[in-house]
C-alpha cells in the first residue's frame, strides 16, 4: 500500500496544533463576519452551537481513531465498517467543499486581510499564500507541523492582546438586540461555523503517522476544543461589542481591529494574528487533503497516480499537486467570499455521518475487537450519541440547503458528478476482473 511509504512522527503537541490550526484560522478570521450576517451579536451563541453539534461526534472519532489509527480515517472507517459506495461519495463532496470552498476561501480571505496592510490584489496574494504552503508540504509533514506550531505561538500572542486590549473599548449597546435575525439566524451561523468546528475531526486523517495514536487522538481533542471554544467565544463578544454588528456583517475581523488597538497593535494582529491564523488552516488542509487521495488510490477508485509517495520526502505528491491546482482554478474564479463559505460547509457536514454510521455499526460487527478498544465508551452510549450527531447534522444541512438553494444546488450537482464516476470506475474494475469492493483492505 502506499500509505505505508508516508512518513511521519506526528505527537501530542503537533495534533493539538493541527486542530487548532484548521479550526481557529478559518473560523474566527474567514468566516467570523459571514456568520455575524446571519447571527447578529448572537454569533457568540452560533460557535456554541458549532462547538457543542461538533463535540458530540468527536466521541465516535475518538474511538474509531484510537481503535483503528490509519491514514484518510474519515474515508476508511465507513468504506470498511458501512458502504464503499456511501464512503465514497461523501468524501467526494468534501472534497468539491475543500478545493472549491475551503482553500480558495482561506486564500481569499489572506488577500483581504494583506490588503488592508499593503494594498495588494487579494486573488493574487491568495494564490502567492497557498503556493508557499504547497512547497512548504512537498518537503514533509514534519516540516510541515513545525511550521504549524511556529505559527500557532505567534497567533496565540496576537489573540491574546486583541481581547485583553480590545475589551474595554466594548460597548454594551452594540451587543443587543442578541437576535436580530431570531433563532434561524443563530443556528444558520452556527451552521456556517460546524465546517470549521470540524476541523478537529480531521485529526483522524493523519492517525497512520501519529506516535501512539490510540492515545493522542482522543488527548488531543480533550485539549483543543474547549481551548478553541473560549477563544472563539471571548473574540467573537469583542468584536461584535466594538463596532457592532452591522458594521462586521461580512467583514473580516480587522475592521474590529482598528477600531478596537492602537494603531501599532493593528499591524501586529492583522499579522501575528490573521494572517498567520488563515495561513495555520491552509497548511493544515494540505497536510491532510492528499490522504484521501492516497487511501482511494489504494482502494483502485483513483488513478494510481494519486497514490505515488517522494522516496526522498515521503509526501504524496501527485496527491498535493492535484490539490493545490483544483483549488486555484476556483480561488481566480470571480466567486465570492460569502459563497466560498457556503459551498465549503455543505461537504463537512454530510462526511461526518457515515462515520457515525460506522461508529454505530462497530459494535454489534466488531464485539470482540469493541471490548478491547483502547478508548471504550459504553455501547449504549456510543449508540446514542453516534444518533444523536446523525440527527443534527441532518438538521444543519437541511438549514444551509434552504438558505442557500442555488449553492447547495450546485454543490449536489457536482456530487452527482462523483457518482457517475464511482459507477464508471467499478465497472471498469469488475471487466477487469477485481471489483472494488474486493480491494478493500482491511482496517
Amino acid at each position: 500500500m502506499a500509505t505505508e511509504d508516508l512518513e511521519g512522527d506526528i505527537g501530542l503537541l503537533e495534533a493539538i496544533a493541527i486542530q487548532i490550526g484548521i479550526v481557529v484560522g478559518a473560523g474566527l478570521f474567514a468566516v467570523t463576519g459571514v456568520a455575524v450576517g446571519e447571527a447578529g451579536p448572537g454569533v457568540a451563541v452560533s460557535y456554541v452551537v458549532a462547538v457543542v453539534a461538533i463535540s458530540l461526534s468527536l466521541v465516535p472519532t475518538a474511538v474509531l481513531g484510537a481503535m483503528y489509527p490509519t491514514v484518510g480515517g474519515n474515508y476508511r472507517y465507513p468504506s470498511r465498517l458501512w458502504s464503499p459506495r456511501v464512503a465514497f461519495l461523501t468524501t467526494w463532496g468534501m472534497a468539491v467543499s475543500v478545493l472549491g470552498g475551503g482553500l480558495p476561501l482561506y486564500g481569499l480571505s489572506f488577500g483581504q486581510y494583506l490588503d488592508s496592510l499593503l494594498a495588494v490584489d487579494p486573488r493574487l496574494a491568495g494564490a502567492a499564500v497557498l503556493t508557499l504552503f504547497f512547497l512548504v508540504n512537498l518537503a514533509g509533514i514534519e516540516p510541515a507541523a513545525r511550521v504549524q506550531q511556529l505559527m500557532l505561538g505567534t497567533l496565540a500572542v496576537s489573540l491574546v492582546a486583541f481581547v485583553v486590549v480590545g475589551a474595554p473599548a466594548v460597548e454594551p449597546a452594540n451587543l443587543t438586540p442578541a437576535f436580530p435575525n431570531g433563532t434561524g439566524g443563530v443556528l444558520v451561523g452556527g451552521a456556517l461555523l460546524y465546517f470549521v468546528c470540524m476541523g478537529a475531526n480531521f485529526i483522524v486523517d493523519v492517525g497512520g503517522e501519529m506516535r501512539d495514536a490510540a492515545l493522542t487522538i482522543p488527548r488531543s481533542f480533550l485539549v483543543s476544543m474547549p481551548l478553541i471554544l473560549v477563544v472563539y467565544v471571548l473574540t467573537s463578544v469583542v468584536a461584535v461589542g466594538t463596532v457592532g454588528w452591522r458594521a462586521l456583517a461580512n467583514q473580516p475581523l480587522s475592521v474590529a481591529a482598528e477600531a478596537a488597538l492602537p494603531p501599532a497593535l493593528v499591524a501586529v494582529f492583522t499579522v501575528g494574528g490573521a494572517l498567520f491564523a488563515i495561513a495555520t488552516t491552509i497548511n493544515a488542509v494540505y497536510m491532510i487533503a492528499p490522504k484521501y487521495l492516497l487511501v482511494l488510490a489504494d482502494d483502485g477508485v483513483f488513478p494510481a497516480a494519486f497514490g505515488a509517495v517522494n522516496d526522498r520526502f515521503g509526501t504524496p505528491h501527485w496527491g498535493l499537486s492535484f490539490v493545490y491546482g483544483a483549488s486555484m482554478v476556483f480561488l481566480l474564479s470571480p466567486l465570492s467570499i460569502e459563497r466560498f463559505s457556503t459551498l465549503m460547509a455543505f461537504g463537512s457536514i454530510v462526511l461526518v455521518m457515515p462515520v457515525m454510521v460506522a461508529a454505530i455499526r462497530l459494535v454489534p460487527d466488531r464485539p470482540a475487537a469493541y471490548a478491547d478498544a483502547p478508548l471504550h465508551v459504553a455501547p449504549r452510549v456510543l449508540i446514542v450519541v453516534s444518533g444523536v450527531a446523525v440527527a443534527i447534522n441532518l438538521a444543519l444541512l437541511g438549514l444551509l440547503a434552504s438558505e442557500e438553494p442555488r449553492t447547495f444546488a450546485v454543490w449536489a450537482g457536482l456530487v452527482v458528478v462523483g457518482g457517475v464516476y464511482y459507477l464508471a470506475r467499478a465497472w471498469q474494475a469488475t471487466t477487469g476482473g477485481v471489483p472494488l469492493a474486493e480491494r478493500l483492505e482491511e482496517l
